[in-house]
């Protein structure tokens, strides 16, 4: 099967760097599936969960937000903050949702408690996610 080379990159490191056959991405126009041979492609990225399929695995990380650009022959991710699922701190990932909860209530700083809510909701979703695929 084709794949295409994929670099997911934060202002602190390359995250991963990896060939594979698919990808979803959250965007703003919504979920955005990427296989090779995609047409050339520029889009801001939501905080949420990216997944990267090919021939022996389904990787999964968490991202804060950021830009997809999609060339020819190469995909690249830039990232606030991305984290592969293995890596997320699930407790502390918890606490900032009890954070943002507590923050929303009390009606302060709502734009940014309810994007801090997006952030860690991601993170615990790839937690989830490997957990499950442990499991069965």
């Amino acid at each position: 099967m084709k794949t295409i080379p994929v670099e997911i990159i934060t202002p602190e490191k390359l995250v991963l760097k990896d060939d594979i056959e698919s990808l979803v991405v959250p965007s703003y126009e919504g979920e955005l599936g990427i296989l090779p041979g995609h047409a050339h492609l520029l889009a801001q990225l939501l905080p949420g969960e990216i997944k990267l399929t090919n021939h022996k695995e389904t990787k999964y990380l968490a991202i804060s937000g950021g830009f997809i650009e999609v060339h020819p022959g190469k995909v690249e991710i830039f990232a606030e903050t991305a984290e592969l699922a293995e890596e997320v701190d699930s407790e502390r990932a918890k606490q900032a949702v009890e954070k943002a909860k507590l923050k929303l209530q009390e009606g302060k700083d709502v734009l940014v408690a309810k994007i801090s809510m997006q952030k860690a909701l991601a993170r615990l979703k790839v937690v989830d996610r490997i957990r499950k695929k442990r499991t069965s």
